[in-house]
């Protein structure tokens, strides 16, 4: 009996020793010629005690495999003739392959002539579609910040704004040891970390959630940095502390901030704070929906045929406002936050949270005229002055748990939870002239709102994979509740005149407006895949989405007995109920092998849509079944070039405000009226796309085409009577089409410490309106080429940048032969230098040209000038003195010009203008730091 059971054991012991394979592959690449290596010797050695594992050689196209017998680290060294042996370490565990990627070789006699040239190359290694770059082996200052270290990677940049491009292309996400930091907000992570705690820096394409869990590749991407953080700065604290402050213009400016973050392990514990009075408005709150934001009425299908609807009041009660600072205004502002982060039970667990609070005063004097185009020769010009104080207050809080059931299952749960108030009051006054100079009007109007917004969002996302590879189910619930109301104040008086220039009648309004809404979207979607063979997998989905919403718009005149505002408005108010029930299903097939990505597929949305007037009693009903087919094709020349051809098909709905047929009179001379006949709209969006990257060099190429076109547009149609009023509804319509156009191309000149990119950008759009009922068509056309050129000596002491752009702006319209096209230039320098015993000195210059037109005939050209000295003390240079003067020739003004279908707008506006700070910097650490690494002489 005994001798049975134990051949049976050492049969299975022989069974699973056979089935847990471990293999780790790679290519071995001559970095000067980009040829393969044949025959090049791979060795691996345990790095325990340095015992040979196992060894072989590449095949003629330098690819090569190993089996290793156990998991563990090892050390992998390659050898050819004529080349510098190449080493790294290689971990192999839970029985996953190992993929080394593209490993450059450099011959002895370049590493001999350049040694910091190829050291910049062992520092680069090629990963599947993962660039890698060793951050040590890149030389920045003492306490330099994150974005200081990416500006010396190849192929990235970093702009003033803290914006990041990686091989051409924008970065959308910053990770931290592959996690979400500070709500995804990259320059927060970027000007706040510290260079030293990186050890790596990844660059890659991030495919979407759904493509990550199934494995199979849906096309999405995102730009996104991964920093890896070094394993001994897990174990302490580091931060950044400024407090600075001056003057200028008559006031006091400041602009104080700090940051501190606390790791062990993988627990993370970040806290900030900013109190800025300069524009520094530090983190993005650029998703205005998730902090409780969102601007006007909404009702759109997404592309899974999901409807979106919400419903907020008009465009000025300013529940709009996103947190950010564009430059309109005198700002100060309060923000804060603090991050958690913890993994435990081997990584089963984890948990994520963030809170954020922001306060933003705006005080804005703003002075605008708008040009509007009427058929034949004539138009009417509107010179209108504003003074506007914003107050706006934002809260938010979000969390997310996830937990790995098993080896194929998974459940996430994400709230998101965001308080905002808004406290604004604005003064107006007008006059509207005609081409001829006569005066058609002039008001005064003045308005108030106060309000708040509440949100609260939640999913719970279940995952589970099955034992065949490419089968997966996921499903999703997701519960989005909104509440908002506002309160407020409209006064105008609006004066009119005949063509002689006599006063024919005065019109005053004096109103109260209230408005409340709430809204409560409950959906779900499932999704499930099957592998039908190795290259080939099918998608089948469906959603329910049922969406409830309550608009409630009261406005009320002031009674002439009592002085009350009592007496509503039924032409200006409403009470709506709104129910939505939208039923989606989808399927497609897709291609994935390791040269083409393949897609084709459609989604059919049966959507019902129920609107109840209940001040009216009466109720519309759309019904709307809509198809997105969608298809795209990606081809990979190699691991950095590829090139894609996509298309989509999509609707755009009615926002209520278009289709209810109730007027909005907040600016009365220009009233809205609804359309209840309206309809939706549907978008062709073909694009095509290529990118060439050469990691070792940092040379990139590439290019990008999109075409859009519309049927049946939601577009507008005025009418503009004798007094200069303008009355507009949103009408249907064919024929709108718009087109974009990007190029790019960047390289560096190593020997010469050069680098210089060049990008041609142009966009166009045809959209067609109705003007005294009369066709419009007009064209709204942008060009534009630029190019930056960088330099920096070896010794790092010296970098100057030059980057010129020009574009060309031509807007035309069939029913008027006005002339609205102008040129515009920018112009940017920098320069730095740092002097013996720690001084630096820096100055940047920004130069706006923008050429005078027939109306804008005013000077709108600045010069902007700004410049520092600093002083380092202490070990390691933590501690920076800091003087700084900013727009030196005091000529910034706040400019900006717009053109839309029948009218030209330029605003100029206050801003911060000259002012000088006095800044202490002080960066501290605490962590066991490793010692630094040898340099070779």
């Amino acid at each position: 009996m005994l001798r049975p059971i134990v051949t049976l054991l050492l049969s299975l012991a022989v069974f699973c020793a056979k089935g847990q394979s471990y293999t780790i592959t790679g290519s071995v690449m001559d970095t000067l010629n980009s040829n393969g290596l044949p025959s090049a010797s791979v060795v691996l050695i345990h790095e325990a005690d340095s015992m040979m594992e196992t060894f072989t050689r590449t095949n003629n196209d330098g690819v090569f495999t190993l089996h290793p017998k156990t998991p563990g680290k090892y050390i992998l060294m390659i050898t050819f003739p004529g080349f510098a042996d190449y080493v790294d370490v290689a971990n192999v565990k839970d029985g996953t392959p190992v993929d080394m990627g593209a490993i450059p070789m450099v011959t002895k006699a370049h590493l001999l002539k350049e040694f910091v040239f190829t050291q910049q190359y062992a520092a680069i290694k090629v990963k599947g579609d993962t660039v890698e770059y060793v951050a040590d082996s890149f030389k920045v200052k003492d306490n330099a910040t994150v974005d200081a270290l990416l500006k010396k990677l190849p192929g990235l940049q970093v702009n003033k704004d803290g914006e990041i491009i990686a091989q051409g292309e924008k970065v959308q996400k910053v990770l931290v040891d592959g996690e979400e930091f500070f709500s995804d907000d990259p320059a927060m992570v970027t000007k706040s970390l510290q260079a030293k705690v990186v050890d790596k820096v990844q660059v890659f394409d991030k495919k979407s959630d759904q493509a990550e869990f199934t494995g199979i590749d849906d096309g999405e991407k995102t730009k996104t940095i991964n920093l890896q953080l070094k394993e001994d700065q897990k174990k302490g604290y580091f931060g950044r502390v400024t407090g600075a402050g001056g003057a200028g213009d008559e006031r006091a400016y400041y602009e104080n901030q700090a940051m501190v973050n606390a790791f062990k392990g993988n627990r993370k514990i970040s806290a900030f704070g900013i109190m800025s009075n300069t524009g520094k408005m530090g983190l993005g709150w650029d998703d205005r929906d998730k902090f409780g934001g969102g601007s006007g009425g909404n009702t759109e299908v997404d592309d899974e045929g999901n409807v979106m609807m919400y419903y907020s009041g008009n465009d000025d009660d300013m529940t709009s406002w996103n947190g950010d600072y564009n430059g309109k205004g005198i700002p100060m502002a309060y923000t804060g936050g603090t991050h958690y982060s913890n993994k435990w039970a081997e990584d089963k667990h984890h948990f994520s949270g963030n809170y954020r609070f922001a306060q933003q005063e705006i005080d804005i004097d703003n002075s605008t005229t708008t040009q509007y185009i009427l058929p034949g020769d004539k138009y009417n010009t509107t010179s209108q002055k504003s003074d506007q104080l914003n107050i706006g207050r934002r809260h938010r809080a979000d969390f997310q748990y996830d937990i790995k059931t098993d080896s194929l299952s998974s459940v996430k749960i994400t709230t998101v939870v965001g308080y905002n108030e808004i406290d604004n009051s604005s003064a107006y006054n007008s006059e509207t002239k005609n081409n001829e100079g006569e005066s058609l009007n002039e008001s005064l109007r003045t308005q108030t709102t106060d309000g708040f917004t509440k949100t609260l969002n939640s999913t719970l996302d279940w995952k589970k994979k099955f034992m065949k590879k490419g089968r997966s189910f996921s499903l999703n619930i997701t519960e989005n509740y909104r509440q908002q109301q506002n309160d407020g104040f409209l006064k105008t008086v609006n004066k009119f005149f005949d063509t002689l220039g006599e006063l024919t009648s005065i019109d005053t309004i004096d109103q109260r407006k209230q408005n409340a809404n709430e809204n409560l979207a409950l959906s779900s979607r499932a999704v499930y895949t099957e592998p039908l063979s190795k290259v080939l997998f099918a998608e089948v989905n469906y959603s329910f989405k049922l969406d409830n919403s309550k608009a409630d718009r009261i406005t009320t005149d002031k009674n002439k007995g009592t002085a009350d505002y009592i007496d509503v408005n039924q032409f200006l108010s409403s009470n709506y109920e709104f129910e939505v029930l939208t039923n989606t299903g989808g399927a497609s097939l897709k291609f994935v092998n390791k040269k083409i990505n393949a897609n084709i597929g459609s989604s059919v949305a049966a959507s019902n849509f129920k609107q109840n007037d209940l001040n009216k009693d009466t109720t519309y009903v759309y019904n709307f079944v809509n198809l997105f087919p969608r298809a795209n094709f990606t081809y990979k020349f190699n691991k950095q070039a590829q090139a894609s051809l996509n298309y989509n098909g999509s609707t755009r709905q009615p926002t209520l405000e278009q289709l209810q047929p109730l007027a909005d009179n907040n600016d009365p001379l220009n009233i809205s009226i609804g359309n209840p006949n309206l309809t939706q709209e549907f978008k062709h969006n073909v694009s095509a796309r290529y990118n060439n990257y050469k990691p070792l060099t940092g040379r990139y190429i590439g290019g990008s085409v999109n075409l859009m076109l519309t049927d049946n547009a939601i577009s507008r149609t005025d009418s503009v009577n004798d007094r200069g009023v303008r009355t507009y509804q949103y009408v249907n319509v064919d024929g709108n089409y718009s087109a974009w156009q990007n190029l790019w191309f960047g390289s560096s000149i190593k020997k010469y410490h050069l680098y210089w990119h060049v990008y041609v950008n142009n966009s166009i759009n045809h959209n067609i309106s109705y003007v005294n009922n009369q066709r419009n068509e007009s064209d709204n056309n942008r060009y534009s080429v630029g190019t930056e050129l960088q330099y920096e000596t070896k010794d790092e002491k010296f970098s100057a940048s030059i980057g010129p752009s020009v574009a060309y702006n031509d807007f035309r319209s069939t029913i008027n032969t006005a002339n609205a096209s102008y040129w515009s230039m920018e112009h940017e320098f920098n320069i730095k230098y740092e002097f013996p015993l720690k001084f630096e000195v820096a100055s940047d210059i920004n130069w706006f040209i923008r050429e005078k037109t027939e109306v804008f005939t005013s000077n709108n050209n600045v010069f902007k000038w700004n410049a520092y000295v600093s002083k380092k003390f202490l070990k390691n240079d933590q501690l920076e003195l800091r003087a700084s003067v900013f727009d030196i020739l005091n000529q910034n003004i706040g400019f900006n010009r717009t053109a839309n279908n029948n009218y030209i707008t330029e605003d100029r506006y206050n801003t911060v203008r000259r002012y000088g700070l006095i800044s202490l910097i002080w960066n501290f650490t605490k962590s066991p730091l490793t010692a630094p690494a040898e340099t070779v002489k």
